[in-house]
């Protein structure tokens, strides 16, 4: 597991099982080198996350849930299609809007009508983009985020603890911060799958769906926008995570408790929101419902909504002044499990 760790002038003290004994049954302790693959200092984490990733890919449910993953890119490459064909074809803006309008908000929505009514519709392009790519990391991959994450990381820690294998990794020169960045490595591998490579993908269906390549020119910024959606939603789900592996030697403890926070977290939500979101819609239809579940105090309470206001930031559907208070949640999140994280880790050593 740990065979790049040490370097090309460190050599292994190990008991010579086929040394000669002096008569009395004691094996004689000696030296030599390291006949394994060596790395340089500045990979050593890679070492730990090559494992994680192997060890984590022998659950068939993962590579289901990575299967299902890549699923919605086509629902929304579809949105993409339709979008840019209404924007060619007169035809296709009634039929093409009864389609997205399952697939954005209802404030993009009525940006659409506005620009269907000026006959410009090229002017909403990059909202609708933007939109698209936001709804795809809030609904289907975030569902999947919780269940992937809630699959691999659990045992990350709580498995070393409960087999003492800090022993063995913290014997080789390797520092708190190196084995905490290959056990989130681990992590953001299989996040990556679900959320950052499908969302460029279909960013880059729906260049090649467009008539000509000057759209690039209008959507430049949503690869990078993605980039900045992925980061907010690795770090902060990943050492929350992780911190909980790393407070129990049980995985299954830790397991319960990730669940726990995202489903207790979202039905509070829920039931606080439920009756003012009714009145909301009977008097302004789906706008007021939606405006309600973004706006209300509530999304604080739950790690998954408060995820889909900074996301709806990032991707330029949200003023900072609505999502400040969430972002500072995630930071806080970020920064405490990070504090539990150096702190267990370190504890094996103190001992």
């Amino acid at each position: 597991m740990m065979d790049g760790l040490l370097g090309d002038d460190v050599v292994m003290a190990e008991l010579d099982s086929d040394a000669n004994t002096d008569g009395r049954g004691v094996n004689r302790l000696g030296y030599r080198g390291w006949s394994g693959r060596l790395e340089s200092g500045w990979a050593r984490w890679t070492v730990i996350s090559s494992v994680g990733i192997r060890r984590a890919w022998q659950s068939r449910w993962l590579r289901r849930m990575l299967f299902f993953a890549w699923l919605p890119a086509v629902v929304f490459g579809i949105g993409f299609f339709v979008w840019e064909q209404a924007a060619l074809y007169p035809d296709w803006q009634r039929p093409g809007m009864n389609f997205l309008g399952g697939l954005l908000p209802p404030h993009v929505a009525n940006e659409i009508g506005e620009s269907i009514r000026k006959g410009d519709l090229q002017s909403s392009r990059h909202t609708v983009w933007a939109s698209l790519l936001q709804s795809l990391f809030r609904y289907p991959q975030g569902v999947l985020m919780v269940m992937v994450i809630g699959l691999i990381a659990p045992p990350m820690i709580s498995q070393d603890f409960r087999s003492r294998a800090f022993l063995l990794y913290f014997s080789r020169p390797l520092t708190r911060g190196e084995y905490l960045l290959g056990k989130l490595a681990s992590v953001w591998a299989y996040l990556s799958l679900i959320s950052t490579l499908p969302a460029l993908a279909l960013y880059v269906l729906g260049v090649l769906l467009s008539p000509n390549l000057s759209v690039v020119s209008a959507t430049w910024d949503l690869p990078l926008r993605v980039m900045a959606a992925s980061v907010i939603l690795m770090l902060p789900t990943s050492m929350l995570a992780l911190c909980f592996s790393s407070l129990t030697q049980e995985s299954r403890y830790a397991g319960f408790a990730w669940f726990a926070i995202w489903i207790m977290g979202w039905f509070t939500f829920g039931a606080a929101t439920t009756a003012e979101a009714f009145n909301a819609q009977m008097t302004n239809g789906r706008m007021g419902r939606e405006l309600v579940l973004e706006q209300s105090p509530w999304t604080h309470v739950s790690l998954y909504h408060t995820l889909g206001r900074v996301q709806s930031w990032v991707f330029g559907l949200t003023d900072f002044r609505e999502v400040w208070i969430s972002a500072a949640i995630l930071i806080a999140v970020t920064v405490i499990s990070l504090a539990i994280l150096l702190r267990r880790i370190s504890a094996p050593m103190r001992v």
